[in-house]
């Protein structure tokens, strides 16, 4: 544990066979990072994991543990927290699917028995099991999945692989006012709002085969660290961690004794990775 300014974080060097995983990563993504790593050869951020009992649960940087994985890696930096942490928040994001047209989602509802319903957006807020979608002209409509969480993921994973297949779509802060969808991209299409998961649920998907699509989960943590390099030659062997874990801590300190580590408090604006 480092502490700066007053202020806690924890950093550590973690088997990646350790780690569950809640979400499935984007290939596009992972693949642009897969080039990247192999020709920088360094990791600038390190993932979030969640501990949980004696679990570590991934719960940010799905996409970067898969390239890692996929150049051979076996060790992650990471970034853990206490799960249950209330500091720890558990949000979502909306997605707005580009040039996605009505008639299209009403013709995919129908061919896989989804059910839903119009939906008066001020008087009935999402719920577990439900998913609320807005288009551009301003149409709404209630999807009503299956009442189990597993039942629920199956249905949400397959329509987001049907829309991420056809079209192309961005992430929506899940605080954005929802009641101007037209002002959110200049092309007309869809904005779909999924259920907030409890971080229970979170877990109970980290320890099964079923994954959440990617960029639906958002988790806030206190004192997010960026920026402290790692060569990715490094996290390609599991051995000797306590020692590893050691250094890095003393790497850590040093850093922060010489004042080579600052906390910002105000928001940022972070171009993706």
């Amino acid at each position: 544990m480092s502490i700066l300014a007053g202020e806690k974080f924890d950093l550590k060097l973690i088997r990646s066979a350790e780690l569950l995983r809640h979400e499935d990563h984007e290939q596009n993504r992972t693949s642009a990072l897969v080039e990247r790593f192999n020709d920088e050869k360094v990791l600038y951020n390190p993932l979030i994991v969640g501990k949980y009992d004696d679990k570590y649960v991934l719960i940010d940087g799905a996409n970067r543990f898969e390239a890692l994985k996929e150049i051979g890696c076996k060790t992650i930096l990471a970034q853990t927290v206490d799960y249950q942490d209330p500091k720890v928040v558990l949000k979502s994001w909306y997605h707005f699917v580009n040039g996605f047209p009505v008639e299209a989602l009403f013709d995919y509802l129908g061919r896989n028995k989804i059910p839903f319903e119009k939906w008066q957006i001020r008087d009935n807020p999402v719920r577990m099991f439900n998913a609320g979608v807005i288009s551009s002209g301003g149409e709404a409509i209630l999807l009503k999945f299956q009442e189990d969480l597993f039942g629920m993921l199956d249905s949400i994973c397959r329509l987001s692989r049907y829309y991420e297949e056809e079209y192309s779509y961005m992430r929506i802060d899940s605080d954005t006012d929802i009641s101007n969808v037209s002002g959110l991209s200049p092309e007309p299409g869809l904005l779909f709002i999924y259920p907030r998961f409890s971080k229970e649920d979170i877990v109970k998907i980290a320890l099964s085969d079923k994954k959440l699509p990617a960029g639906i989960s958002r988790h806030l943590i206190p004192n997010r660290v960026l920026h402290i390099k790692i060569l990715i030659e490094a996290l390609k062997t599991d051995e000797h961690l306590d020692k590893r874990n050691e250094d890095l801590d003393r790497f850590i300190q040093y850093k922060i004794d010489t004042k080579k580590v600052r906390l910002y408090r105000e928001p940022i604006l972070v171009f993706d990775e």
